[in-house]
């Protein structure tokens, strides 16, 4: 009795072994999606995609495997156990699913530069209507492959509608149809970028960290420059390269 005992022990352990297997790789397949092209370095940690991921797939990785522990028995058919892990895998398939599904959401999809700062926008942030509404066909869909780099015009004869709407939560960095090439807005972006000292004499604990990020960027550091990077849990600091007007990098420092 105990040494079938022990058998059916190293069976559920065995089954579970596999089972946890194949859900960490499914979990490494979305992880791949989630964190190498919707949520580059460093926008996982700048809107937050990694702790709703950990927890979706922390979910899956735990019960999954647990569930299989439990309903797992040799002396079932074997009509009986497919049935039981088509049922565990509709509820871990879901789920994953659905968690990703929300990630998806809340994925990057431009960074605009608007006025004097970047703006980073996710997918649920622009409407239908607002896509639809979209004259440029470059700016019609939302990036699948990460962030899109794009300056903001609004036209003379639209500025004032843009205000009113602006006023009421739906801002130009919203509004696809305002989006023209970042390259238009390279002069603008230089103008508006600012000397790294106003932030260090003004935030004199923020030096190490100012520091440590630019020698992290590989440029002279003459050339950086800086403007605020705005998104949905507040703000960043993005740096410039002076010399291009291009983004470069992001530090995790509200320059306010």
């Amino acid at each position: 009795m105990n040494s079938l005992g022990k058998i059916a022990w190293r069976e559920k352990f065995v089954a579970t072994g596999v089972h946890f297997l194949v859900t960490l790789t499914l979990a490494a397949c979305a992880a791949a999606l989630i964190f190498l092209v919707w949520f580059p370095d460093p926008f996982q940690t700048m809107i937050g995609g990694t702790e709703l991921f950990v927890l979706v797939v922390g979910c899956d990785l735990v019960l999954g495997p647990l569930v299989s522990l439990v309903i797992y028995n040799s002396r079932k058919s074997r009509r009986k156990l497919i049935f039981d892990y088509v049922v565990v895998a509709i509820l871990q398939i879901g789920a994953m699913v659905y968690g990703v599904q929300v990630l998806a959401g809340s994925r990057p999809v431009f960074v605009a530069f608007s006025v004097d700062r970047m703006e980073i926008v996710t997918a649920r942030e622009i409407t239908e209507q607002e896509l639809a509404a979209v004259t440029r066909p470059e700016f019609a869909k939302l990036s699948i492959t990460g962030p899109r780099l794009v300056g903001i015009d609004v036209p003379p004869a639209e500025r004032t509608d843009a205000l009113f709407k602006a006023m009421n939560g739906n801002d130009i960095y919203l509004r696809p149809k305002f989006f023209v090439p970042f390259e238009t807005k390279v002069a603008e972006v230089r103008k508006r970028a600012k000397l790294i000292s106003e932030i260090t004499t003004r935030k004199p604990d923020s030096k190490p960290v100012i520091e440590a990020a630019i020698a992290g960027l590989k440029l002279p550091a003459d050339r950086i420059r800086w403007v605020p990077a705005h998104h949905s849990k507040g703000f960043w600091t993005a740096f410039i390269d002076i010399d291009s007007g291009m983004p470069v990098g992001y530090v995790d420092l509200d320059p306010y």
